[in-house]
């Protein structure tokens, strides 16, 4: 299957206590895809998505720790389009606020359906890439408010931690993607990686097409309620 660029948006993180076997795992990784999809796909707002979603489920031995991440195609170039950095923040926010809202859904309907109780342990919703660009932002808004009460030393601490920020967004990003959010920096005068340097930074091409290094799930391949089991 071939996909487009694809992000990491949210993960829901669970640990439960309780030692599972093969087929309590089949049963869990099914109620996590299916009401991952159903919840997702109810509370992203399309107008900052675009595209089909994608999942992967991870599991760790022991008290069973369990990850469904949801990827998709981060519309940073059109959010850009309708207005610039205000719109970016707006839309990254909604995605963060619809992750919150897809993680507590989720592990209320899990609970219900495999009788859990309180052998959830621990919930935990991961924001991705639409956290790291937020920090990012708040970062540059963090400079742009106190650039002239700074000391040196305050203010090239800072500038220095938006530029390893920026770096780490390059090889999550594709190049549109970056070149939105460097937009940004040159506008208030920040520095920017060079040529080379980014060169060496995207190599390989593209980290975040995230299915060259694990196989993704698509939404039409996860089966619908009259399916399930």
């Amino acid at each position: 299957m071939i996909k487009e660029s694809v992000y990491e948006i949210g993960q829901a993180y669970i640990k439960l206590d309780i030692k599972a076997n093969q087929e309590f795992k089949k049963v869990f990784e099914k109620d996590l895809l299916y009401y991952g999809k159903k919840y997702a796909k109810k509370y992203y707002n399309k107008e900052y998505l675009r595209n089909d979603l994608y999942f992967s489920v991870e599991f760790e031995d022991g008290s069973l720790k369990s990850r469904l991440k949801i990827f998709s195609n981060l519309s940073l170039i059109i959010i850009a389009g309708i207005g610039g950095y205000g719109n970016i923040r707006t839309g990254i926010d909604y995605i963060i606020k619809d992750s919150q809202s897809i993680t507590e859904n989720i592990v209320k309907a899990i609970s219900r359906d495999l009788s859990l109780g309180d052998r959830i342990q621990r919930v935990e919703r991961r924001l991705g890439v639409p956290g790291k660009i937020k920090r990012f932002f708040d970062d540059i808004e963090k400079f742009k408010q106190n650039r002239d009460v700074l000391n040196e030393n305050e203010k090239q601490d800072l500038i220095d931690k938006i530029y390893k920020k920026f770096k780490e967004l390059i090889v999550e990003l594709d190049k549109s993607g970056i070149e939105t959010i460097e937009k940004e920096l040159i506008k208030n005068n920040l520095p920017i990686p060079s040529k080379n340097e980014k060169e060496n930074i995207y190599l390989p091409e593209q980290f975040a097409i995230r299915e060259n290094r694990k196989e993704l799930i698509s939404e039409n391949e996860i089966d619908d309620q009259s399916k399930r089991s």
